[in-house]
This record gives structure tokens, sequence and C-alpha cells, in this order.
């Protein structure tokens, strides 16, 4: 069976739309996220196409797409490892787009629809569907503050095999889930025409040898990534454990927090991991 470049590598899914012959696989894939008319999409723009080699090799790094879709700011993100809080983290990055589009000059009329799409290889809540929404409402009345704001979080683990042609959502889900070539096959049976393309690009990225390599490199980044956070949080909890008192934990947290920066952990992420402990 053949051996495929998996989808929910964030540098894998960046190079599955962000190559210049891919721009309607694109443009389907926010349609239907969204729920946007696909012929209502007259302009998709990426706004950082560039793969640096030292990015791919290094932890910690983002392979986020920032898109604007007509008059809208959107950003997309791949994330297979759990760092913890990671609604407040994607609420900081959706705020720091959100804050920073106006220019000298522009009122606050002007902000334009803000939207983070977080693809995520765990799960963060307890509900049994793989796809939430978040917006700023008013919970006492049910009324929506303002609609330049959407978060939305897609949890990989909950999918299950089951195809389903009208659901395009989870077809897109399971098709970035998928790991080998029997996944794709299955896929390819919904006849869903944006679905097969898809497929097919995935296929034509594994033949690609540059393509594959970059895969290797980032899936061992990763991993290594992995290890980093599991091993200083493991120490962190042991001393804590052995010690058997407040002034352990606080040690054991110590030294965590000295692991992951040694680790070249971002200090969000660090105080996140600190917090959780």
């Amino acid at each position: 069976m053949k051996e495929i470049v998996k989808p929910k590598t964030d540098v894998v899914f960046k190079i599955m739309f962000t190559r210049k012959d891919n721009e309607k696989l694109l443009k389907h894939f926010i349609s239907d996220i969204l729920d946007i008319k696909y012929d209502s999409i007259t302009d998709i723009v990426v706004e950082n196409t560039e793969i640096t080699p030292d990015e791919i090799d290094g932890k910690f790094t983002r392979f986020d797409l920032k898109l604007t879709v007509d008059n809208k700011l959107i950003n997309v993100e791949v994330q297979v490892n759990n760092y913890g809080a990671f609604a407040e983290r994607s609420l900081y990055y959706w705020a720091q787009r959100y804050g920073t589009q106006l220019k000298k000059g522009q009122g606050y009329d002007e902000i334009r629809p803000t939207i983070s799409i977080n693809i995520v290889d765990f799960k963060m809540f307890d509900t049994e569907s793989f796809a939430s929404t978040y917006t700023m409402a008013d919970l006492e009345h049910n009324k929506i503050l303002t609609d330049t704001c959407a978060i939305h979080f897609f949890e990989l683990p909950k999918l299950d095999k089951k195809i389903d042609a009208g659901d395009r959502k989870k077809l897109w889900m399971q098709l970035i889930n998928s790991e080998s070539e029997g996944d794709l096959n299955m896929l390819r049976q919904s006849n869903v025409e944006s679905i097969r393309e898809a497929t097919d690009v995935i296929f034509r990225l594994s033949d690609e040898k540059d393509v594959k390599d970059m895969a290797e490199r980032r899936e061992d980044a990763l991993r290594t990534e992995k290890t980093a956070l599991n091993t200083a949080r493991k120490e962190g909890i042991d001393i804590g454990m052995n010690l058997g008192m407040d002034l352990g934990r606080a040690q054991g947290i110590n030294l965590m927090i000295e692991n992951l920066r040694k680790a070249g952990v971002s200090e969000d992420i660090i105080q996140n991991a600190a917090k959780q402990n």
C-alpha cells in the first residue's frame, strides 16, 4: 500500500493549500468550513506562504495560514501537540490579529470580521461533537455582541470512519486526519468533487521527494517537541510527589519551567503549563 504524507502534519497542510494550482481547493475548504457560498467568495489572499528549513526543524514553530478572504481576516492552524490552555492560546492569537488590523486614521466601524479555525489532534471539550464554534455573546439574553468574532475548533480524535457526503465539514476533517492510502480511497467514495481533488493532491505530494523529506523532518521535530513537554512535566510532578509538600511542588514546577526554557518553548506556553501543574 502506498505511503502518504499526513495532511495533519502542519507543513503538509500548508503546502497543500498554498500552492498556486490549488487555489480552487482552498476556496472549497473555506466555503465548506465557514458555510460561505462558494460563488460568493471573490478573492482569497494567502499572506504567509513561506516555509523555511529552520522552521521545519524548529520546535514550537507555528505553520498557520493567514488569509484575507474578501473582507474577512482568517487564521487556520493545525496543532497535533497539546501545550495546555489551548483555548486561551487560540483567543490570544485571535485577539492579536483582531487588535492590530486598523491603520492610522481608520475608525472602529472599519474593523473586519476576524475568524480563527483551529484543527487539533487532541480532545478539548466535554462534548461528543467534533466541531465547536465560539463567539462573544450575552449569556443572559442569548444575544451575539458582534459578528466580527468567531473561533472554531475541530477535534480530530472525535471523528469516526463513517463517510457522509452531506457533511462537508466532517469530510474535510476526515481528509486532514487521513494516515493511509485506504483512508483516502474511502473518502473518494463520497463522490464529492472537492474532496476527490484534495485526495489527488495528497497523492501527488506523497510522490514528491522534497515534500516527503519536509514531512519527515517536521514529524521528527514534533515528536521531539512532545517528548520535551512530557519529560519536563513528568520530572516536575515526580519531584513534587517525592517530597510530598508545597515546597516540593514548587521545586518541581520550577524544574519543569527550567527544562521547557532549555527546550526553546515560548514563554506563554511555559506559563500555561505551570498553571496546570
